[in-house]
């Protein structure tokens, strides 16, 4: 029991620590904060009696709720990192900060529509993401939004939006320099023991580990087995510029590597985890800092994708700015190897956000051609082979029926946000497993203040096809050494896969033999599967879609029956 109502009843339940809880009492009920809000307790007291949207200006990342006269409001923050979930229990609409939870109180089983979706590659369609959850008579409330409940009523309204993007990259560098410090300086003086940083050797964990330096953090680097992989040289720059910190290298010959360990459960999950099948690295990594007594580790997710803007960016780009425009043009299309003018015809296509829905609901099974999925509102949906045409019908009847709202009329606003909520839904399952084992960690990238700070630059400023994040770079010029700024290459963990599949490929038969994707949803064709990851290999399948059914499998069996218990 984390706080009761007025009444004497459960309010806030949940097994969350202590110090993540924050409740204010005012006039018209009580306000509560759990996360990583970053607000003093004055600067919170006064937000608290302005009311709910004035609470969730506040710096940090962390859920609101309140209760009063009208009922509870609850709202998660604008990334998607912390969400909310809405189910009916007794009678009464409920929030939940995790679908599992609402699952478990319900009883619900499995959503197979959104089984279905999840099947999608890369990123499920943003329009079944914001209106279905993994179970049934649970509800997703969108990012961005906060729901009003009140006995069986139940009302979203959205309370942000991105802003305009009109800021000069020099102005927008001096409010990322200070939104990003806030963000992790505010998580140092809150952290209750040692601090460590998930250090990749990239530029945002090599920022972060900088910002971190006055509190000697421990930099621990997972490494990779592929000999073209310069992440660990990377990661060791870093952490010679920072001779008070211990850098902890993870050795792949001793940490267990890709579907090892698959046996063994990733409780918890709302969903089926994208590190599922380096799970027992992942546990591996969280035990090695737990016994490091670590009460904060700060990792670099997010920076990517709130640095950066999709190509859709390229239109504005060139109706703003022809020749930047062209520029960037020019260098996207020889980086993608996509012909000039191909690339060039999908930039300048006007298609409606409704439009574009129907044309990737059209093109299920059928890869999308470059120009088109790099340029349009977002990523097009793909089904892998073995998916079955109930499986595409389900996902193609769910995406035409929709109605269908973009986050901004601009395209290229709209795949910015879509993309940066897709990496924090995945990302939030990781700091849920870290959490599980008692390693609280912080993703500073998904704050609010910070995205909004990447997203009010002008998009053809904030990227560029021949330099490395330059917003980043700007703004941390005379703080990050520019050697560890200057890095253009980007480490992956094929290699890792494609050894772990081989060395592993063996047991994996009782969890894809006789997959419960066929057998109980009928969603995938076994037999095509099979015929698949028979030629998996380095120059086969896209290791994503191997890993994913992997995920999937492994995230239905893991699904514990819900206890029959009342809050009353």
């Amino acid at each position: 029991m984390l706080a009761r109502h007025s009444s004497g009843r459960p309010w806030l339940v949940g097994r969350r620590p202590a110090r993540g809880v924050r409740a204010v009492d005012v006039e018209s009920g009580w306000v509560a904060v759990l996360g990583d809000c970053l607000a003093s307790p004055a600067e919170l007291a006064a937000s608290a009696r302005r009311g709910v949207d004035q609470m969730l200006r506040l710096p940090g990342s962390f859920h609101t709720v309140a209760t009063g006269p009208a009922g509870l409001v609850a709202a998660g923050d604008a990334a998607g990192f912390r969400r909310v979930f809405t189910a009916e229990f007794d009678g009464l609409q409920l929030a939940a900060s995790h679908a599992d939870v609402a699952r478990r109180l319900i009883g619900a089983e499995v959503d197979r529509v959104w089984l279905a979706a999840r099947l999608t590659s890369p990123e499920m369609p943003s329009v079944l993401r914001e209106t279905l959850a993994p179970f049934t008579g649970v509800r997703p409330v969108a990012a961005g939004c906060c729901v009003e409940l009140s006995g069986q009523s139940r009302r979203v309204r959205r309370w942000w939006a991105p802003p305009p993007a009109d800021q000069t990259l020099r102005v927008g560098a001096e409010r990322l320099r200070h939104t990003l410090t806030e963000a992790v300086s505010g998580r140092l003086d809150q952290a209750p023991g040692r601090v460590s940083v998930q250090l990749s050797g990239g530029l945002d964990s090599a920022t972060l580990a900088v910002l971190a330096e006055r509190a000697g953090p421990l930099l621990v680097t997972t490494a990779g087995r592929s000999r073209v992989d310069d992440d660990l040289g990377w990661a060791r720059r870093v952490a010679a510029h920072l001779p008070e910190c211990v850098h902890r290298v993870v050795d792949p010959g001793k940490a267990p590597c890709f579907f090892a360990e698959l046996g063994e459960p990733v409780p918890g999950m709302d969903e089926p985890a994208p590190f599922a099948a380096a799970a027992a690295r992942q546990r591996y990594t969280a035990d090695l800092l737990a016994k490091q007594d670590i009460g904060l580790h700060l990792n670099g997710q997010g920076g990517d994708e709130v640095l950066l803007p999709t190509l859709a960016y390229l239109r504005s780009a060139l109706a703003a700015e022809p020749r930047t425009g062209w520029r960037h043009l020019r260098g996207h299309a020889a980086l993608k190897n996509i012909p000039l003018w191909t690339l060039a015809r999908a930039v300048v296509r006007r298609e409606s956000y409704p439009a574009w829905l129907a044309r990737a609901a059209g093109t299920l099974g059928t890869e999308a051609s470059a120009a088109w999925a790099l340029t349009g509102w977002e990523a097009p949906p793909l089904l892998p082979p073995w998916a079955t045409s109930e499986a595409c019908e389900l996902v193609r009847t769910a995406i035409t029926s929709a109605a269908p709202a973009p986050l901004d009329d601009d395209p290229a606003v709209h795949a910015a946000v879509v993309r940066i909520r897709a990496s924090a839904y995945r990302a939030a399952l990781y700091r849920d497993a870290m959490q599980a084992a008692e390693v609280p960690t912080a993703m500073p990238f998904f704050d609010r203040p910070v995205l909004e700070a990447c997203l009010a630059v002008r998009p053809w400023e904030r990227v560029d096809p021949w330099q490395p994040k330059p917003l980043l770079r700007a703004a941390f010029a005379d703080i990050v050494p520019a050697q560890l700024l200057a890095r253009r290459t980007k480490g992956h963990y094929n290699a890792d896969i494609h050894h772990g599949w081989s060395a592993h490929r063996d047991r994996l038969a009782g969890l894809l033999d006789r997959p419960l994707l066929a057998e109980q949803y009928g969603l995938i064709d076994p037999a095509a599967l099979r015929r698949a990851l028979a030629g998996f290999g380095p120059s086969g399948l896209p290791p994503a879609w191997v890993t994913d059914v992997v995920a999937v499998e492994r995230w239905l069996r893991d699904l514990t029956p819900p206890p029959s218990r009342s809050l009353r």
